[in-house]
Formats: structure tokens, sequence, C-alpha cells
């Protein structure tokens, strides 16, 4: 019988055997050794990467047939529904997956893209690893998004499937995919996530897939408004997600990680699904939050470790009699997507009995850093914690471009071979995140201590962090200053108790025009996701400039936050 330690066998795919290189052997199934920088003292902000743990060269589709020949009948996946908890064993996994591959294999070639539109469901699991096994790159797509800006993702990422739930909160997706893409170009083809993988089962070899091939479009937004489809590897998911759950495994022979992120963000599809996958645990979710739900959820599963963000935290904290639940099973929350106070950490964690970790990344490099269990409540709320392993990092100051020193902000630079490959099809926006030294960009101004933890201080590309998801003010602006009667937009966001951040609009009006904010707010919210919309609104004569020009957002800010 084979343990946990030992290396990954050979894998069978249709009659297709895929070992292990011998040139590049697998790292053992190790537990990571104490981090480096809790004994480093560094003279500057440039930690060197921990390259102890050799990365696995291994496809998605490679680690889930990995965990059906190791664990064929422990639970891999189960998805709450109104009827009770639909689930599937890795064995069962896998199977619908090959099967699923096979039928996509019909309809495309490796290398081709696929769109799936859909709240979180097991036939989304299914999707995501038929799309690793068939060698098709899987571009998911936010339910709130506009038309407009689905259009211009399946446009730009030349999807050839669009996979798409018949309804999502009262928003018919696939009616829309299909009006969509009757629209494109080259219409794609789209089914129903639901149904599309039924049929007679079809045979023959499935492709060798490279683990350096690329396995995900994630799009996010630039500060130039327009949408970047940052593409990451097999390689760069599976080793961000190991890395990641080794931060957070409570020690329970099986683990059972809950997530109600949705999978079209990385936060989820990578840090949830393939976070689980790396060490055989169950992915544990649901299509939409509710506190309550949530908590009974935990309960039936016996869930040991829980993904949210502060919104959640916020949620479940103020939820009545949630001291009382039966949560014994649950070890490790972990958070993200925006910041917590120390207070509250204290609070979940005293509330719940767990030990609450805070992780940290971008779309083009997911997890990169992250607090751990047993560091304090400070640093869990308070900094980004430690980089992951195989990251290098960087704080770069701002004026002289050289390394800051330890406690000055800086911008955020990680060079690793978990970042992104590139943003898909915009060599530009590429060459300027991504150096020929290999450096991320992130865009994020941060500083980092003797330690080597990271805290951070505000984001230099002025993204908004709404209840987790991203907003990028220069898409809303854009937006708001298509309407004849605005002249000029500036968004900000300011802090929410709940959200973290909310969405607020300063407009010039147009000589002679009317400051209406709720016909602005009804013009937004018909081109732009529902979570980008200003909720709040201001109406200026002109805006705080400085000497170079540019719009002194800080002064705006104050506009909307209460007067002492």
């Amino acid at each position: 019988m084979r343990s946990e330690s030992d290396p990954p066998s050979p894998t069978v795919v249709g009659g297709w055997v895929a070992a292990p290189r011998a040139s590049e052997p697998h790292v053992q199934e190790t537990s990571l050794p104490p981090y480096l920088s809790d004994r480093i003292s560094l003279t500057e902000a440039h930690r060197p990467a921990d390259t102890g743990p050799a990365l696995w060269r291994l496809s998605v589709g490679e680690l889930l047939l990995r965990n059906a020949d190791r664990y064929p009948d422990r639970l891999a996946v189960g998805v709450a529904t109104d009827s009770g908890l639909d689930s599937l064993s890795w064995q069962e996994l896998a199977d619908r997956a090959r099967n699923a591959a096979h039928q996509l294999l019909a309809r495309v070639v490796p290398g081709d893209t696929v769109g799936v539109w859909g709240a979180n469901s097991v036939a989304w699991v299914v999707a995501e690893y038929a799309c690793a096994l068939a060698g098709v790159v899987l571009v998911p797509l936010n339910t709130s998004l506009a038309d407009a800006e689905v259009t211009d993702q399946l446009r730009r990422s030349g999807v050839r499937v669009v996979l798409a739930s018949e309804d999502h909160r009262g928003r018919p997706l696939l009616d829309r995919a299909r009006k969509i893409a009757e629209g494109l170009p080259q219409a794609p083809l789209v089914h129903s996530l639901s149904d599309w993988e039924d049929g007679s089962p079809l045979g023959g070899a499935l492709p060798t897939v490279s683990a350096d091939a690329p396995f995900l479009i994630q799009y996010t937004s630039g500060t130039t408004g327009r949408p970047k489809g940052a593409v990451l590897s097999h390689l760069a998911c599976i080793n961000t997600a190991r890395f990641g759950m080794e931060r957070q495994r409570t020690g329970a022979d099986h683990e059972v990680f809950c997530s109600l992120l949705p999978l079209h963000h990385v936060g989820a599809s990578v840090c949830g699904v393939l976070v689980a996958a790396s060490v055989g645990a169950a992915w544990i979710s649901a299509p939409r939050f509710d506190a309550d739900q949530l908590l009974g959820l935990i309960e039936e599963t016996g869930t040991t470790i829980l993904g949210v963000v502060p919104t959640m935290v916020a949620d479940l904290l103020a939820l009545p009699g949630v001291g009382d639940r039966d949560l014994s099973t649950l070890g490790v929350v972990m958070g993200g997507g925006a910041t917590v106070s120390p207070a509250t950490v204290r609070d979940f964690q005293r509330t719940l009995g767990v030990e609450f970790v805070v992780g940290y990344g971008q779309s083009e490099s997911p997890h990169a850093c992250s607090t751990q269990t047993g560091d304090t409540a400070e640093d869990k709320a308070l900094t980004l914690g430690r980089p992951s392993a195989h990251r290098e990092v960087r704080i770069v100051h701002p004026v002289t471009a050289g390394t800051a020193a330890l406690g000055e902000p800086g911008e955020l630079w990680i060079r690793s071979p978990l970042n992104m490959i590139e943003y898909y099809d915009m060599p530009e926006a590429t060459a300027a995140t991504l150096d020929p030294d290999g450096w991320l960009h992130t865009g994020d101004l941060c500083s980092m201590d003797g330690r080597g933890v990271i805290t951070f201080h505000g984001r230099i590309r002025e993204v908004i962090i709404r209840g987790g998801e991203n907003v990028y003010p220069r898409e809303v602006e854009d937006v708001l200053e298509s309407h004849p009667a605005v002249a000029t937009a500036v968004v900000v966001g300011i802090p929410d108790a709940r959200l973290g951040e909310t969405v607020a609009a300063c407009v010039q009006m147009r000589a002679g025009a009317e400051f209406d904010p709720e016909e602005l707010q009804l013009f937004a919210g018909e081109r732009l996701a529902s979570f980008k919309v200003p909720r709040t609104w201001r109406s200026v004569s002109e805006f705080p400039m400085t000497g170079s020009g540019k719009v002194r957002r800080t002064e705006l800010r104050e506009l909307f936050l209460p007067s002492s």
C-alpha cells in the first residue's frame, strides 16, 4: 500500500502512460521544513526564494488521476444544492472528467480555449479537470459580468466552447451566452454546463500535457480599463496550491477544505480546488454564501479548513449562536481579499476555536505570501506574512528603483516560476509587468521587515478590493465618462466595515447637465458587473490636482469620510 510520502506513480489515461521524468524526479510528499525566514535576519527589503522543496512537474490532469489511484473511494468534491450535497469520490471525479475530456476533444483541439460561466457546482469542477486532461486552456467567466464584458473576454481569448449554467441568481447565463456567441466573429459552441458531458463514452488516448503548458487564463483588470488575461501554467497552479496547503494544514488524516469563493476566481479554482487536490483532500462549496448554511455545511462535512473573505468573517461573527455550533472539526480559517483588524482576528479565533491565517496573491501570482498558524494576531491582521516557497521577493523604492530599506514602502516585486507566463495576447502589457529579469511588478505598495514579513500599504494601481472582488477605477471611469452628461469621473475606494471597501465616484458634469446619481448608477449597472458599480456619489466643479497634472485621489476620498 502506497503512503503519502511516496513519490507520484505513473498514471494511465486510456492506454497512455505518463511516467515521471528521469531527469526531473518528483519531490516526495513531505511537510515543508520550518520557514527559513523564522531564522533569517535581513538587512534590506530583499528576501531570497526558499527553494528547498523541489517543484512537482505534474499536469493538473496527472494530479487528478494520481488521487483517483491512491484514494478512489475518498470524497473529492461536494457542493451544496437544494436537494442536498452533490458529491463525487476521487474515482468518480476522474471517470467523469476523463469522459468529459473526450467530449471536449470531439469539439476542440489541445491548446484551444474553453470558457466556463456558472456558479459553483460539481459540474464546474468536472469541467476544470476535463480541460486539464484534454490539454485545453480554461477561461473562467465571472457570473456578475455584463454582456459587453463577457463578449470582450470571449473574443480576445478566442474561446471555442462555452459551458454555461442555465441560470444564476435570476441571470439566464446560458441564453445570454448563446446570444453573445452569435455576435462573435468566430462563434463558439455553447453548451449547458449541467448536461454537456452526457452521451456515449468516447475512447482513445488523451494527449500528453506538459507541466509547462498553459492551464488557465484568469482575467483581471488593468488601470487602462481593459481586462487582462493572466496565463498560468499547470506547474504554477499545482505548486502554488501545494505550498498554500502546507501553510494551512491541520494535521487531520483527511483534510476537508470548504470555501464559498466563486470558481471564476483563482482563489477558488486554484487556491481551493487544487489546494485540496494537492493532498487528496475534499473540496466543499456552495453556489452562494449564507452564513447559517455555511455553518451547517461545516458540521455536515466535517470541514477542517475554511476559506473566507472578510465579508464572510463579519457575517459569521454577527450570526446569533455561532459559538454554540458544533465546529469541532474546524482547525484553520484562511482569509484573504482585504484586511481585517487584530481585534477581529482574536474574536474569530476565540469564538470559533480556530487558527486564522491570511493569504495574499494576484491573478498574476496566486497565493504568493501568507501568514501561518502560530503567528500573532497582529501579524495575521496587519501583514501579508512571508513569501511562499520558490518566490523571491523584493521591495523596490519608487524613486531610486533600488531595493528599499527595511520598513520602507515601495513596490512589491516577485520573481518565481509560479508567476504567470504572460498576459494573453497582450505583449505590451506583459512587458510592462514582467521585466527581462523575470520580476513581476505587482503594482502594490508594501514594506518588509528583518524577518522577511511583508506589510501591505496600498495599491499603486489604485485597485479597490470590495468584499474580495477587485475593482479597477479606470475601467469604471471609462464607463461613466461615456455618459453624455459626464465630463470627467474619478473613482475611489472608501472604507466599509463589512466589505473592506466600497466603490465611490466623483463626477464633473458637462455644462448645463444635471447631476442625477440614480440615473448614473443605473447607467453603470447596465455596463458593469454589480460589484463595480459606485454606490456613493459626489458632484464636483473641479478636481484637486498635483503639480504634474494628476488627480489627488486621497483628497477625493476625504469627501466621503465622516468629518471628525
